[in-house]
């Protein structure tokens, strides 16, 4: 191994490391986005409910 692959090796090492230390941050941020979703979509239920329960 020359000094180039180490060096190499190296980085894509400390690459990876810093990409894993924000990924339970990332995965927390998409949980939030979809229980947002989640709500927005059960409000939508709600209303479409009432809507049509009144038109008769």
């Amino acid at each position: 191994m020359d000094a180039t692959t180490m060096l190499a090796a190296i980085g894509t090492f400390v690459f990876l490391l810093g990409a894993a230390a924000r990924l339970p941050a990332a995965a927390a941020e998409v949980l939030r986005a979809c229980a947002v979703l989640v709500e927005a979509i059960a409000e939508l239920r709600s209303t479409i409910r009432r809507a049509f329960s009144n038109r008769r």
